[in-house]
């Protein structure tokens, strides 16, 4: 798939829709809000009944309001026992299976944590389960996107350098770049100029495709050494979210800005007013 643009909407159902528990009139409301995409947070658990996902499917195709989603919280790919494993496996495919019906694309999750094991070999379970993820939703017929997302704490499996060697090695695997998590993680990258390398970055070692199908994920964010603390609103945190706007733009990136800030649809109209102005 190719953007010729970035498309903004909200983590979940917006604030504003007044049934909080409907992601259809979510949909709506993201529509009415003149807002372009949504993701669907399976953050709990994934329970949506199968009418539910067709009513999702149909109103995102009838409003042109494409969905992303993301897993469960509790998935770790470098869990102690064999069988946590074999569940977060399954929780990923659980995932992608309900996100297809919904008619969601690319879907994110939080890989693993290091758990105080060297990096080098969590990234190698992280690679075995994602081969084994691909074959089984190929047996499904199941084609999305598995996206990890970079993490924004340093005890989080998701550097940036992991989700580009991940996605090297396994063919549907794609990052999922959360750039405020980024400057959590590093302390780094709030700039134009260091925005714009990390795009380069991704161009020269996983194409071009790369930054014409972005999945972002953006909010407001407070850190410490350890990584993020917690999500802000855009105005109340050190984030330079116009800068990393720019950057996109002057890459001609396209693809998804999800927004993660408490105010959700506040901050995502806000990005999409400036993006627009540029």
């Amino acid at each position: 798939m190719s953007f010729d643009k970035l498309l903004f909407g909200t983590a979940g159902v917006p604030n504003s829709t007044v049934k909080k528990n409907s992601p259809v009139e979510g949909v709506q409301k993201i529509h009415e809000l003149g807002l372009d995409c949504m993701q669907l947070e399976f953050a709990h658990g994934v329970r949506m009944k199968e009418e539910v996902s067709s009513a999702l499917r149909k109103v995102s195709y009838e409003l042109n309001i494409p969905l992303t989603s993301h897993g469960p919280y509790y998935i770790n790919l470098n869990a102690r026992e064999q069988d946590k494993i074999d569940s977060s496996v399954e929780r990923i495919i659980q995932t992608a299976k309900i996100s297809d019906l919904c008619g969601a694309e690319s879907m994110t999750f939080h890989a693993a944590f290091y758990m105080k094991d060297s990096p080098y070999d969590v990234f190698d379970l992280v690679e075995k389960s994602m081969n084994v993820i691909e074959e089984r939703l190929s047996r499904l017929d199941i084609e999305i996107e598995l996206r990890p997302e970079l993490t924004g704490k340093t005890s989080q499996f998701g550097s940036l350098e992991e989700l580009i060697t991940l996605t090297k090695n396994v063919g549907s695997v794609k990052p999922c770049m959360d750039f405020s998590h980024l400057y959590a993680r590093t302390g780094k990258y709030n700039s134009y100029e260091e925005m714009t390398d990390v795009l380069d970055r991704l161009e020269e070692e996983i194409g071009s495709d790369a930054l014409k199908n972005m999945h972002v994920h953006v909010s407001g964010i407070s850190s410490n050494s350890k990584g993020d603390l917690k999500h802000l609103n855009l105005e109340k945190s050190k984030f330079n979210w116009q800068d990393m706007l720019r950057a996109l733009k002057d890459k001609g990136c396209g693809g998804y800005v999800v927004c993660n800030s408490p105010n959700l649809e506040d901050d995502a109209l806000m990005m999409k007013k400036y993006y627009m102005a540029l």
